[in-house]
């Protein structure tokens, strides 16, 4: 299997259930010289931007007309001849609950005595895209309990994470911030507009 990571990437707008319309994102003022057929390099271009802006521009720059039917930002790579969409879909300012590489092995250390939130973040390693480096990140996290305290000992063993090709760390990274970091916000906010509704 190809490492993901050599693969060839493209940022598109999606413009139907299966049409994709590229853009030569070179002619947008946000583009600074990154290398937009790698993850990393779109990551690194989108991540400074507000997708909103990003459409305002491209249509601001007669890269896309108003009457083409946008429907959303996506990255795309060819594969045996098929397309492919990057599931987790670019990453932009507005995403800015996506975890680091540093930050998420501190967030297992802090939650390391939380069952729920271990076993929820080694449901998200369970990817295709798998390797032997991925498999005994995921042997610490089944066996974290068995660090106790020795903090260092799990934080030096953790740090495999950061030996994963960069489609793996950000597929993994994306996945767990938004089923734990984001779904938390929200019930933050949900619980702040039920007790603003109680005062009232």
């Amino acid at each position: 299997m190809m490492n993901p990571d050599d693969r060839k990437y493209y940022l598109v707008v999606r413009v139907g259930k299966n049409s994709f319309m590229p853009i030569d994102w070179t002619q947008t003022n946000f583009y600074h010289g990154e290398n937009l057929y790698s993850l990393s390099g779109i990551d690194k271009y989108t991540s400074q931007i507000l997708s909103l802006n990003l459409m305002d521009e491209i249509m601001h720059q007669g890269l896309m007309s108003p009457d083409d039917l946008f429907s959303s930002f996506e990255i795309l790579y060819i594969e045996n001849n098929t397309n492919h969409t990057v599931k987790e879909g670019p990453i932009f300012k507005e995403d800015e609950h996506i975890l680091s590489e540093d930050e998420l092995i501190e967030f297992i250390i802090e939650n390391r005595d939380n069952k729920e939130t271990i076993n929820n973040i080694l449901m998200q390693c369970n990817i295709k895209e798998t390797d032997e480096i991925l498999e005994n990140f995921k042997t610490t996290l089944r066996n974290i309990v068995f660090f106790e305290n020795d903090i260092d000992r799990l934080r030096n063993s953790l740090r495999i994470f950061k030996q994963l090709s960069y489609f793996q760390k950000r597929k993994i990274s994306v996945r767990v911030s938004n089923s734990i970091i984001l779904k938390s916000k929200e019930k933050v906010y949900e619980k702040r507009i039920q007790n603003e509704g109680n005062v009232a």
